[in-house]
């Protein structure tokens, strides 16, 4: 019989340095800040424990923010990238418009927050 392999969310992070490396359009840009997301939400997840779906997304931040304050902060800050990346389709701050740099952004932070939960 296999025993299956747990899926390491880190791995969400090469795909986002795939897609920004390979391919400088926006779309590619704002799935690899998706991307960089999900790495940091589903490693904090595993690594406190929380189980369920219902308000995951909030229950992993404040139970991070619980155990890091800096990291939970910094995953909080990495989701509003997130829903901007996915949701706002017409971004009015051009500041926010820049992908590339968006995505420099939610590298740095998915990053702070994994080295937190070595």
């Amino acid at each position: 019989m296999v025993t299956p392999r747990l899926f390491d969310p880190r791995e969400l992070v090469r795909v986002a340095e795939f897609l920004a490396d390979r391919d400088s359009s926006e779309a590619s840009f704002r799935t690899a800040v998706n991307r960089s997301y999900y790495a940091a939400l589903l490693a904090s997840r595993e690594f406190l424990g929380v189980t369920g779906s219902r308000h995951i997304h909030s229950r992993v931040i404040g139970a991070l923010r619980r155990y890091d304050q800096s990291a939970g902060t910094q995953l909080r800050r990495l989701e509003s990238l997130r829903a901007l990346a996915d949701y706002d389709l017409e971004t009015q701050d051009p500041v926010r418009s820049d992908w590339q740099r968006n995505y420099q952004m939610a590298r740095k932070l998915a990053n702070f927050v994994l080295e937190r939960l070595r």
